[in-house]
């Protein structure tokens, strides 16, 4: 278990996604988070159905969530997506982050057997509390904050 997991936190980070998983969102809401020397910055929290920590998203993964849905957050509602763990460089470091995949996710899967389709099975839940995971290569109002620094306001 990756010790980051053990933070407190209400955000996905990478080290939550051992592989790709596929979520429907739940809610787009305005956020603002705190992060390092008290300064703010505003960003989409995206919540999922079923899921306890909510996505910080940044500018990259909104843009790929728009080009697949649109740049309305009401008509991203419902919709699925799939978020998967990499890595970015930021200030000549190496940083965690979560990306979105470009493509819609498919809903079913053709089984081998005569072509027939079945349901895709639904990736594990993240359960776990972590800091909120920012992609550092967006603008340099998305950089990387760490749990002590970052904060959620209402």
């Amino acid at each position: 278990m990756d010790y980051r997991t053990m933070f407190d936190s209400e955000y996905l980070g990478a080290w939550d996604l051992p592989r790709d998983v596929t979520v429907t969102i739940a809610t787009v809401k305005a956020g603002q988070l705190v992060g390092e020397k008290g300064r703010t910055a505003k960003k989409p929290i995206i919540t999922f159905v079923g899921k306890v920590k909510g996505f910080a998203a940044n500018k990259t993964n909104c843009r790929t969530i728009a080009a697949m849905y649109g740049t309305n957050t009401k008509e991203w509602i419902g919709k699925r997506i799939t978020l998967y763990a990499t890595t970015t460089e930021f200030g000549g470091k190496q940083m965690d982050c979560i990306r979105v995949r470009p493509q819609v996710p498919t809903a079913a899967k053709r089984a081998a057997n005569g072509g027939a389709a079945a349901a895709a099975p639904e990736q594990p839940d993240v359960e776990h509390n972590v800091e909120h995971n920012d992609d550092a290569d967006d603008d340099a109002d998305d950089e990387q904050s760490t749990d002590d620094e970052q904060e959620a306001t209402p």
